[in-house]
């Protein structure tokens, strides 16, 4: 199997939600909880965890996860993406954000089959628009080690289409990320809904 190092971008200035989306709760875990829990359960080579430091300040983290502190979090996504990739030894990296709290085991095990060094992964939505999280083999490293500005990791998988694998998943509502206070109440509603359900 290929040794796949999950990063996990967590330095964001969650400037459209007006606070923290690391500590938002859902279902009775923060987004970062959700995150580092899922990411437990699959069999990753190594959890590569970029955090900004005062997101870090006062935190309780496993001690099987490497910490990175990303001091230019204001420079955009793709300073946790040169980060986060620098201190990966995987064979492959799958970066992934906080605010998708609805990602599940199934989804990502998906995503597994299609890896490999010279593949880029990603899922897509019912408009056939890829999503969070990507996946890139190992070839593609050194061009992740020189992205810039906001886009992170997106200049690098629009270079190499010949790359692409895209896979459509089942439940493609457990892609969606959380960006806006309104997003997270209809998020916060529709749990509730489920729970009655339920």
């Amino acid at each position: 199997m290929l040794k796949v190092s999950a990063i996990i971008m967590a330095s964001g200035c969650s400037v459209r939600m007006g606070t923290n989306k690391l500590f938002l709760d859902y279902q009775g875990e923060t987004f970062l909880e959700r995150t580092l829990n899922l990411t437990k359960k699959m069999p990753f080579f190594e959890r590569i965890l970029v955090i900004s430091p005062e997101n870090l300040l006062g935190l309780k983290l496993p001690t099987n996860l490497k910490v990175v502190q990303n001091t230019e979090a204001q420079k955009g996504q793709s300073a946790s993406v040169r980060l986060g990739t620098k201190a990966a030894t995987g064979e492959g990296y799958l970066y992934l954000t906080v605010d998708q709290p609805r990602l599940t085991q199934a989804l990502l095990e998906s995503l597994f089959s299609a890896y490999s060094k010279e593949s880029i992964v990603f899922p897509i939505d019912q408009r056939e628009a890829p999503c969070s999280p990507m996946f890139f083999g190992e070839a593609f490293r050194s061009e992740l080690l020189k992205v810039t500005g906001g886009s992170g990791g997106r200049v690098v998988r629009n270079n190499h289409p010949e790359a692409w694998r895209k896979i459509r998943v089942d439940r493609p509502e457990c892609l969606v990320d959380i960006d806006t206070p309104a997003e997270y109440q209809t998020l916060i509603n529709q749990s509730v809904c489920h729970g009655r359900k339920g």
